[in-house]
């Protein structure tokens, strides 16, 4: 079945009860039966929205205590052995959370994804330029111990130029989705996800997923 969008006000991941409504921010979610098309879909438009090249994934590695600082130190020697020189791994001090940002290719086929498919505890980063690292690690420690909408928000009004993605996975279908603020100058995403997919309602959701209703136009 072909990949279509819902297009909704507000942060709204996809498993949320609780999403937020406000007008300052839209979630658009690409959804399809396999995260194999949804992906497809996703690089489709990625290859296209052609001035946020910056690509980089973003997750919490740990929270739990260590029984020696060897273990310690060899934990953290293992993860930092898998990134490049431009990555970042670090210690959140306060809550003793490490967390790790890893660059991607510019390329979105070019991209493993996955860790992408296999977690929802990972948030891709999207940016028209290169933010700092440091801050912008700094600024992602807000999603440590979870990912809310909430957190979403006051990242994003943090850093207004992102756009913020994650992938769901499950056995009966696949989403990527976009969170960003809601700005004149960003609507290049939305009038390419309009132009290459269609549009799914709310009300349409369980339909689409259960196969009881019939394709649209291509």
């Amino acid at each position: 079945m072909k990949t279509a969008y819902i297009n909704q006000f507000g942060i709204r991941p996809w498993e949320s009860i609780h999403p937020t409504g406000n007008v300052r921010f839209t979630t658009t979610t690409l959804i399809n039966h396999n995260f194999n098309s949804v992906w497809e879909s996703w690089c489709e438009i990625m290859g296209q929205l052609v001035g946020w090249p910056i690509k980089r994934a973003w997750c919490a590695a740990t929270g739990a205590a260590f029984n020696s600082r060897t273990e310690e130190y060899l934990y953290k020697k293992t993860h930092i052995n898998t990134l490049n020189s431009e990555d970042l791994f670090r210690k959140n001090k306060k809550s003793n959370t490490y967390s790790r940002i890893r660059n991607l290719p510019n390329n979105p086929r070019n991209i493993d994804n996955l860790a992408l498919e296999s977690s929802h505890d990972t948030l891709m980063v999207i940016e028209k330029t290169r933010s700092e690292i440091d801050k912008l690690w700094t600024n992602m420690t807000i999603f440590e111990k979870s990912i809310t909408p909430e957190k979403i928000s006051v990242f994003l009004e943090s850093q207004p130029d992102t756009i913020l993605c994650r992938f769901y996975d499950s056995e009966t279908h696949a989403a990527a989705q976009f969170f960003y603020v809601t700005d004149d100058n960003d609507s290049t995403l939305l009038n390419l996800i309009e132009h290459n997919f269609n549009q799914q309602h709310e009300s349409e959701i369980h339909n689409y997923i259960n196969n009881t209703q019939l394709d649209g136009p291509a």
